[in-house]
């Protein structure tokens, strides 16, 4: 579906709906591909172009906090839907049948871990029948895209080093032996010979090996975005004596203000960070763990952190040069984080920052300097967290949340407190949770 600039419309979820939504520039298109998209802005695609075009948006959305490489990404993705669009639905092509694309996609998502008759409930036809049109209308079985797509999770998640045994139980292969029969049949040699090699080829690039297609695994590739998941369990002292004990707790104490106006007006931090203040900080990490200082030293500087914090605050229309804004974002993200909760709404964060606003009245840091290193503090790690968290949600994996939430519970436990685990936001800001909800993340 193409949207152009100023034209209404609204998007509504439904249980059965996924959808990438791609923002581009209107001077990529050509007058004549504007042309074209607007004299029919709705397209049916076949299956093949779909699920390629679904996992190319996976792969470009992951890189987002590499704005070179993703605008390219982005400009490469216009690309490849525009040519989609243009071959849809010719009348000599036999189009994929639907319930082979949503059982295909779903068997991605799902790591191959669905079982053909799942697939089949969940695509509405009977298991048979589904076995039946994927060889018809794909050239390979059921266990064949299983395997493929196990495959395709192993060179995902495998790291020069990793134990290859456990590595394909972790891929979903029930047994090294099957994970070796497979792996030597697709990619051409075995996994040991594969893994001893100084730069692993994927079997996408390797000339000697058959071409896989889609389902094939892409060259393992530990990307910048997996530093930040890194970082995301490191905690400023400067935030420690800050936040104080039970945080949270003490807002859950306070109930709901309605009404209340929450100061403005602590401090007025310019939201860049200055040559002295990035050495600060990172000085304090390095006292720390000198390699965690190097790891954030180069994302700091190759990152506009004040960007990404001043334009994240300001869709809420909240200050990034306030402590109290600063502090109420900081705290609702990490809340996000670690219930795999939605992003909040305005009414909610407006809510949250008038508890934090009235909590935090009495105890802001008098001396300018502390000020300033507390406000750092809660914008260095705010982008961190959030970059992680995009990360962890664009590559739609279920793992890769799991394993943000398991990196940010150390984190908010020492600077909210355990009551953070049986804390919900609402309208009326951060409530408890009743106790039958209560669910522990230690």
């Amino acid at each position: 579906m193409w949207l152009v600039e100023g034209q209404s419309h609204r998007l509504f979820r439904s249980p059965k709906l996924e959808m990438w939504v791609v923002n581009v520039r209107s001077d990529l298109l050509t007058p004549a591909e504007r042309a074209e998209i607007m004299a029919q802005p709705s397209r049916m695609l076949p299956g093949d172009e779909l699920i390629d075009l679904d996992r190319l948006m996976s792969q470009v959305a992951q890189d987002s906090d590499e704005p070179g490489t993703y605008n390219s990404g982005i400009a490469y993705a216009l690309r490849r839907a525009l040519r989609a669009s243009r071959s849809c639905a010719p009348a000599h092509v036999k189009l994929m049948h639907p319930a082979v694309t949503r059982a295909l996609m779903l068997l991605r998502q799902s790591g191959a871990s669905f079982s053909l008759s799942r697939l089949a409930e969940e695509s509405g036809i009977a298991p048979s029948y589904l076995s039946r049109l994927l060889v018809e209308h794909t050239n390979r079985s059921f266990v064949d895209w299983r395997n493929r797509i196990r495959l395709e999770r192993f060179f995902e998640d495998y790291r020069p080093g990793t134990n290859l045994l456990r590595a394909s139980l972790d891929a979903g292969f029930g047994s090294y032996a099957r994970f070796h029969h497979i792996f030597t049949e697709l990619v051409g040699c075995t996994p040991s010979e594969w893994s001893s090699r100084a730069e692993p080829l994927s079997p996408m690039t390797d000339e000697a090996n058959i071409a896989i297609g889609w389902g094939a695994p892409p060259p393992p590739n530990l990307r910048i975005r997996q530093r930040w998941m890194r970082l995301v369990p490191f905690v400023s002292p400067a935030l420690v004596d800050f936040f104080g004990s039970n945080f949270i707790g003490r807002l859950l104490d306070m109930g709901s203000l309605k009404g209340y106006i929450a100061e403005n007006a602590e401090g007025d931090f310019p939201a860049a960070m200055s040559a002295e203040d990035v050495e600060g900080f990172v000085g304090t990490l390095r006292a720390m763990d000198a390699e965690l200082g190097d790891d954030f030293e180069d994302l700091i500087r190759a990152h506009d952190f004040g960007g990404l914090y001043a334009g994240v605050l300001q869709a809420y229309a909240r200050n990034p040069r306030n402590l109290t804004d600063a502090t109420t974002a900081l705290t609702v993200l990490l809340w996000v984080a670690l219930t795999g909760a939605p992003d909040p709404s305005f009414e909610q964060v407006d809510a949250a920052h008038r508890q934090i606003g009235a909590l935090l009245r009495a105890s802001l840091p008098r001396n300018p300097n502390e000020a300033r290193a507390v406000h750092i503090a809660l914008q260095c790690h705010f982008v961190v967290v959030y970059q992680a968290l995009q990360a962890a949600r664009a590559s739609g994996d279920e793992r890769a949340l799991v394993q943000l939430r398991a990196s940010v519970t150390s984190l908010a436990k020492q600077l909210l407190g355990e009551g953070v685990f049986c804390a919900r936001l609402t309208n009326a800001g951060f409530q408890r949770e009743p106790e039958s909800a209560h669910v522990s993340l230690h």
